[in-house]
């Protein structure tokens, strides 16, 4: 049996006593967040507030998960830093690592505890995760540094916007057959 780690919390008596927990979190403390974000210059400490729900459900114990945060990422347009914003919430059951395909099916989200002891900070963690975006670009294109040119100019593209054109002179070759 492993032995719980100082930051572990045991949710079977969190969820007996219907407790509420909040965290805040440095975000540089999120190992496996930190090479998809974008580098932050300056002395900016930026934290993630989570809050976790506890209850009972169908015998097991259960957390309502909420994490808020705003990360840093990439645009993918433009390749400037971009604001993400994350408000999430998620119901999860916790099952013991013995038990997790026992509850998968039931269509709950489980997270797997180590003897009933989880990291609030590992459940954080995940819900960020699951929030990033699949392509990070500012949500507004006038806003990307990219397409702000073409999107304040005339309206009417230039030639230079209409790219490259790799087969114009095909017909031409063809014809000379």
């Amino acid at each position: 049996m492993s032995r719980p780690r100082p930051d572990d919390v045991d949710v079977n008596q969190l969820a007996a006593q219907g407790a509420v927990v909040e965290r805040r979190f440095p975000l540089s403390d999120f190992g496996r967040l930190r090479g998809l974000l974008a580098p932050v210059h300056g002395p900016q400490a930026r934290e993630i507030r989570a809050r976790f729900s506890f209850a009972r459900e169908q015998g097991s114990p259960a957390a309502l998960v909420e994490v808020e945060a705003s990360l840093p990422l990439t645009c993918q347009r433009c390749l400037q830093p971009v604001e993400w914003p994350v408000v999430s919430a998620s119901r999860l059951v916790f099952v013991d690592e013995a038990a997790g395909a026992l509850t998968a099916s039931d269509g709950r989200d489980a997270f797997e505890t180590r003897a009933g002891h989880v990291a609030l900070m590992d459940i954080a963690e995940e819900e960020l995760l699951l929030a990033l975006p699949l392509v990070a670009a500012h949500p507004d294109p006038a806003a990307c540094a990219a397409l702000a040119p073409s999107v304040a100019g005339s309206g009417k593209p230039t030639a230079d916007e209409h790219g490259q054109r790799p087969f114009e002179g095909l017909k031409e070759l063809l014809g000379k057959k």
